[in-house]
């Protein structure tokens, strides 16, 4: 028993004298400091980059609406992995049973790590470095369909859903415009002859400018049509819905101009909080269509 005990202490020694000593506590608050500087530094890299150059711009567009992350974040796995499509950390993959490539690197973020209290009094919010992967970076081979299979009639009903203006076609439109929200009739009209996917990306392009003005009220399309627009190009992007038209896209130099960094990012927060919001109540919309398709077959079961 005692040769157990012996070999016990022996294995602790050796575990002990090859362990790397513990960095002292200051040393790595530091260290993780000038990480997080780094990745601060990339953001604004990144900032450089889509604020004056269309595609990128439209690039950070579809990687936000796909992704799903903070404006930072997306920024971050832009600059790390512009062709992401889907992004777990390595916990969560293996709790699928997916495991990570070796030799893959993780991207890195910046997760929410309690708040402290700034020397004006006010409080602001620590980061954390945390890294996640992308699903091209697993082991083995994963077929996933990111596009979601969302009926055209659910779609439309999801659009309109709780929606106080009209949906009217018009034979006298003079806008250059296929489909138009007129603020003063709350109607949005529709060209005739207009096709099918035109139609949609114009419905999306409108609804958002209905929430636009329903929130911030005197809405002038010249003036917010660029926030506006990037909103929808991005729920078209969610919804698998062609995007053909990407002109907004060429103001943004003109847009950013003379902003700074924290007032670009505000703005790329404001179309996101905006496709966001209209993409609630377009779930919210498709959710109850569904259901009562469900409540009509089974009541025609039950009969």
């Amino acid at each position: 028993m005692n040769d157990i005990f012996e070999m016990l202490d022996s294995a602790i020694q050796e575990k002990s004298a090859n362990q790397q000593p513990r960095m002292p506590k200051e040393e790595y608050a530091e260290m993780m400091n000038q990480r997080r500087q780094e990745l601060y530094s990339k953001v604004t890299q990144q900032i450089d980059v889509i604020k004056d150059n269309p595609q990128q711009y439209i690039h950070y567009l579809y990687m936000q609406a796909k992704l799903d992350y903070t404006v930072s974040n997306t920024l971050l796995i832009m600059a790390q992995k512009p062709d992401a499509t889907m992004l777990k950390d390595s916990n969560h993959w293996r709790e699928n049973k997916q495991y990570i490539k070796k030799g893959e690197k993780g991207i890195q973020i910046l997760e929410p790590a309690g708040e402290y209290q700034k020397e004006d009094g006010t409080m602001g919010t620590n980061y954390k470095i945390k890294y996640v992967f992308d699903v091209s970076q697993l082991g083995n081979k994963v077929n996933l369909d990111l596009s979601p299979k969302i009926p055209i009639r659910d779609l439309i009903s999801g659009l309109i859903y709780a929606s106080n203006v009209r949906i009217q076609k018009s034979d006298t439109m003079m806008s250059k415009e296929d489909v138009l929200y007129s603020p003063e009739s709350s109607t949005i009209f529709y060209k005739n002859n207009i096709d099918g996917n035109s139609f949609l990306q114009g419905l999306v392009r409108e609804i958002c400018y209905v929430e636009f003005n329903k929130q911030y009220g005197n809405m002038d399309r010249e003036r917010d049509g660029f926030i506006v627009e990037s909103s929808a190009y991005m729920l078209c992007q969610k919804y698998n819905i062609s995007a053909d038209d990407k002109n907004f896209a060429n103001q943004v130099s003109q847009y950013f101009y003379g902003m700074s960094e924290q007032d670009i990012k505000e703005e790329l927060s404001n179309a996101k909080n905006l496709s966001d919001d209209v993409g609630k109540r377009i779930e919210r919309g498709i959710y109850k269509t569904q259901q009562e398709k469900v409540n009509t077959q089974n009541h025609n079961i039950g009969r």
